[in-house]
């Protein structure tokens, strides 16, 4: 199983219709390629942070059309790995909108919160990633 982790930017505001229309896309095609993992939003900076999980060909071959979407910019990959087992295992696309969630629940991630979540950032300590990642995971297994 491989895991990637990326960050961009849309270039443009993104209304709550045209996310909608992303994550449905996504699941549709996410669950015919067995992949799965979150796409976080961040309306005031704009910036999008994706996981994704499955065969390493399929995660890639997705990342490939995610880079060529013109709806944003600056996708950088934080990292990439192989992995035991999926995190987001009962998600085509689990989703997080940052600017609507109690930011109390999402604990040890206030700098993204402030700053966003850029991949220098995430960069400067690695560990924070891997918080990250659970701090979802729990919050949207708990929601």
């Amino acid at each position: 199983m491989h895991i990637l982790f990326y960050c961009s930017v849309a270039n443009q505001e993104m209304s709550d219709d045209a996310i909608l229309d992303i994550l449905k896309v996504a699941r549709e095609h996410n669950s015919q390629k067995d992949i799965t993992g979150i796409l976080v939003f961040q309306k005031k900076t704009r910036e999008f942070m994706q996981i994704l999980e499955g065969k390493k060909e399929a995660v890639f071959d997705l990342l490939d059309k995610i880079q060529d979407d013109e709806r944003h910019t600056s996708l950088e990959l934080v990292y990439d790995k192989e992995v035991e087992e999926r995190t987001f295992k009962n998600w085509s696309m689990a989703f997080a909108d940052l600017d609507t969630v109690d930011k109390s629940k999402l604990e040890g991630v206030s700098e993204f919160l402030e700053k966003g979540f850029t991949s220098e950032l995430l960069k400067e300590n690695p560990a924070k990633t891997s918080r990250l990642i659970k701090t979802f995971k729990t919050f949207i297994e708990n929601d």
